[in-house]
């Protein structure tokens, strides 16, 4: 599985968590937050956003070249 594909899973869970909670009428924040930490504060989460972020940051050599030079 890359990077995206474990990002896209953990939002599939958390939103599949949100509906549970809304279709239920649950009163039970705390289990809620609690279940959406857990998908969401995974380490394998976490560091596929890390990443993703790192290869989306420009590098310096990036900055420097310009179409115009």
């Amino acid at each position: 599985m890359d990077d995206q594909d474990i990002v896209i899973a953990a939002v599939q869970k958390a939103r599949g968590i949100l509906g549970r909670d809304i279709g239920s009428g649950s009163q039970d924040r705390e289990a809620t937050i609690s279940s959406l930490r857990s998908v969401l504060d995974d380490d394998q989460v976490v560091r596929a956003l890390e990443r993703i972020g790192q290869r989306s940051r420009p590098t310096p050599a990036k900055i420097v070249e310009s179409p115009w030079s």
